[in-house]
């Protein structure tokens, strides 16, 4: 299977599977994973869930998972309007652990962010086994 022009998405918080957040259900019936990645951003704190915001800093990460698509437009049904209008769908370059890349949607954060709220490790699973 070629990656690439595959519907994919790229998710770094509540929607990965070890949050256990209800939310992930939808990948679940409708998506395939694919494997863990990575896409140059900064990630942020938001209080119950986080943000990401792209980055031009090449050593600039936020760690997630990501999905093929196989139902793209219920999954874009039901997780735009989880995501709200604090978050935006969007295209970013993933790069897998093999050294791969490939686009795909992801949810990048439109409000304001506070550089003291940032998780500097970009990954949101390691930031909340250790608050």
């Amino acid at each position: 299977m070629s990656l690439k022009d595959k519907g994919y998405l790229f998710v770094y918080g509540t929607l990965r599977e070890d949050t256990k957040h209800p939310m992930h259900r939808v990948l679940t019936r409708y998506a395939i994973y694919v494997g863990k990645g990575t896409f140059q951003g900064r990630l942020y704190n938001l209080g119950r869930y986080p943000g990401a915001v792209p980055s031009k800093n090449k050593s600039d990460r936020v760690s997630g998972e990501v999905y093929q698509l196989r139902q793209a437009g219920r999954v874009f049904e039901l997780l735009d309007d989880y995501e709200g209008k604090l978050f935006k769908r969007e295209r970013a370059i993933v790069h897998l652990p093999a050294g791969n890349k490939l686009t795909s949607w992801t949810y990048l954060y439109r409000g304001p962010v506070k550089e003291s709220g940032r998780i500097r490790n970009g990954d949101y699973l390691d930031f909340l086994a250790n608050r």
